[in-house]
């Protein structure tokens, strides 16, 4: 898939047309990864518990429901294989099984986790006929109202840096055994949220076989709905991992709150932050700060003395917060250098305006909450990050893009102007979120820049 994309073929896809031949599919796809969440969850074939639970509106023929009860089983077998493979790999991976596994065992059950972990994620073949003839929402909305989160966060929304502040004791990160790839080793990292989410947190290393001569490691949150590495073709994965690690640097992709492994039970990827309405945004872009500075940390301890962040989408809101507040944290946890695929000030106007907003429910589900434009303006302090940067803007590198339907490129603009980001950093680019990561995955030129601002970092350090 890789190959295709960043072949001459895959610029047919980075295109206007494909752009919003997505945007149009987003509700069926959405619908497709909340059925298999859903049906995950049940861990049955009663397919009138499911209707029920995914709150299909519109009455659903007997016929339909015994086609739905049929590929719930078969649903189930693909599950119960899920699971299976699941244990082996954790056992494999973490444990300490006798004999240790071998190269080629470890390299088969990853790719076997991720073919079997797809098939429940997307389950097209066993239930996307539901998705696509009955009618139901394509996240489930539960928007707490301005008093709620008022009532929640009263001290936060008044001290942000109470939100975005760091424990003093930092979570122990533990690896799991590692498996060569294509460019060097890769492992898994865990350790504890130190947010008030409170769940595991997972990421991906990719070293390199031979390091640059100043040490430097890039973290990386991948955007929206990525399932990160619980699917076959991971476009970072091979974009920024395996691209960067390739140059001589370390990589760690970040699995953004609430997606990959971190999604709730009967929650899509990424679901979890919609269905919360302003609340679950502004908690993303703490908690992936908050993780993203631990990870600094760590890097460092490994002996990188260059250490930069970016992100896409929703990992680009939790990159610009940690490059915002970096100030109010300990020095060996501010980055050195931050890459943003997409960026946004006045996030409560995006989340109401923007075209993906409006396509998705959430507009909707926002104001039907009781939510008005002034109430959204109150939790600006939390959603947007400080006016000034905690890097020198130099530092700071951006792509956007012009029809983005999630963060306007004028609302890119607007903060980058206001951090006096250098416009030789900016690069405006046509289409919006899909093109965006096409242009990460097809075009050098994004690690190019990442690669030159962490040598330029590097300069800067040793000076």
């Amino acid at each position: 898939m890789h190959r295709l994309i960043s072949s001459p073929l895959g610029a047919l896809l980075d295109t206007p047309a494909y752009e919003r031949f997505k945007l149009e599919r987003m509700p069926f796809e959405l619908r497709l990864l909340r059925l298999g969440a859903m049906a995950s969850a049940l861990g049955s074939s009663d397919a009138d518990e499911l209707i029920a639970r995914l709150g299909v509106k519109n009455e659903v023929s007997m016929k339909m429901r015994r086609r739905l009860a049929r590929g719930l089983v078969h649903f189930a077998r693909a599950h119960a294989a899920r699971e299976e493979i699941t244990r082996r790999w954790e056992r494999a991976f973490w444990g300490e099984p006798w004999p240790p596994p071998g190269r080629e065992e470890l390299i088969r059950l990853e790719i076997e986790r991720r073919v079997r972990t797809r098939r429940c994620l997307v389950p097209q073949r066993t239930l996307g006929f539901f998705a696509a003839e009955v009618p139901f929402d394509p996240i489930a909305f539960h928007v707490p109202s301005p008093g709620e989160v008022a009532a929640r966060w009263a001290r936060e929304i008044a001290r942000p840096e109470l939100l975005y502040g760091l424990p003093a004791e930092l979570p122990a990160i533990e690896c799991s055994r590692s498996l060569p790839g294509p460019v060097g080793p890769e492992y898994l990292i865990r350790f504890r949220s130190p947010s008030r989410i409170g769940d595991v947190v997972h990421a991906r290393v990719f070293e390199p076989e031979r390091r640059e001569e100043v040490a430097a490691t890039f973290i990386y949150a991948g955007g929206l709905f990525t399932a990160c590495d619980d699917v076959v073709y991971w476009p970072e994965e091979e974009a920024m991992g395996r691209g960067l690690a390739a140059r001589g640097h370390r990589v760690i992709l970040l699995a953004p709150p609430w997606h990959g492994r971190r999604a709730p039970a009967g929650k899509a990827s990424g679901e979890a932050i919609l269905s919360a309405g302003p609340e679950g945004l502004f908690r993303l872009c703490a908690a992936g700060a908050q993780e993203m500075a631990v990870l600094i940390a760590w890097a460092r301890e490994l002996g990188s003395c260059v250490v930069g962040i970016g992100g896409t989408s929703i990992g680009a809101l939790v990159a610009q917060a940690v490059c915002g507040r970096a100030r109010s944290f300990p020095r060996g946890m501010r980055p050195d250098a931050v890459f943003l695929a997409g960026a946004a000030l006045r996030l409560d106007e995006a989340i109401l305006d923007a075209p993906l907003a409006e396509r998705m429910g959430l507009s909707r589900a926002i104001l039907e909450a009781g939510w008005t434009r002034e109430a959204l303006a109150c939790l600006r302090d939390v959603f947007d990050p400080p006016s000034e940067p905690g890097i020198p803007p130099e530092r700071i590198h951006a792509v956007l893009g012009l029809s983005d339907p999630f963060l306007p490129a004028t609302l890119g603009r607007e903060l980058l102007r206001a951090w006096h980001v250098p416009e030789g950093n900016i690069t405006l680019r046509p289409g919006g979120q899909v093109g965006l990561l096409l242009h990460l995955v097809r075009d050098s030129d994004a690690r190019l820049t990442i690669a030159g601002a962490l040598r330029r970092a590097a300069r800067a350090v040793r000076a």
